[in-house]
C-alpha cells in the first residue's frame, strides 16, 4: 500500500511521465489518497483563475485521479500516531509540517509507505518508509 503526498499527486495531475509510469506500476487499490493531500490540492486549484484553461485541466486531472485510488481518513489510531510523532520530533528539536505528520501517521497506521518528492522532511519521521518520487533522482 502506498500513500501519496501532495508533491506526488501534483506531478501526476501535471502528467509528469515518470510519476505516471510509477503510478501505472501499482494496482489502484494499493494507492491511497488522504484528506490533507486533497485539501492542499484544492487550495492550489482555488488559487488559480477559475476560468483559466490550466485550472480546468488540473481540476479534471484531479477528479480522474481521485476516481481511481482509495481513500483513507485520519482515524483515531492515526491521531495517536500523530501525537507520538509530533512529541518525538519536538523532543529532538526537529520541526516537520503538521500536514506531513498527518500523512505519515495515516501511512504508518495502514502499514504503508509514503511516496513524495519531499524526502528531506519525511525522512525525519521515525519508522516511516519513504519512497523518493522526485523527478531528479
Amino acid at each position: 500500500m502506498l500513500v501519496l503526498d501532495t508533491t506526488a499527486v501534483s506531478h501526476i495531475m501535471r502528467r509528469d511521465p515518470e510519476h505516471l509510469e510509477r503510478l501505472r506500476s501499482l494496482e489502484p487499490r494499493e494507492v491511497v489518497l488522504r484528506a490533507p493531500v486533497a485539501a492542499e490540492i484544492h487550495f492550489g486549484l482555488e488559487r488559480l483563475d477559475p476560468d483559466s484553461l490550466r485550472r480546468q485541466l488540473l481540476d479534471q486531472e484531479y477528479h480522474r485521479f481521485r476516481a481511481c485510488v482509495s481513500w483513507a481518513d485520519w482515524s483515531e489510531p492515526a491521531a495517536g500516531i500523530f501525537g507520538r510523532f509530533k512529541a518525538t520530533m519536538q523532543a529532538k528539536g526537529t520541526s516537520v509540517d503538521d500536514m506531513d505528520l498527518i500523512i505519515a501517521s495515516v501511512a504508518t497506521g495502514l502499514g504503508a509507505a509514503v511516496a513524495t518528492s519531499n524526502v528531506r522532511h519525511f525522512n525525519l519521521i521515525p519508522d516511516l518508509e519513504v519512497l523518493d518520487w522526485s523527478s531528479a533522482r
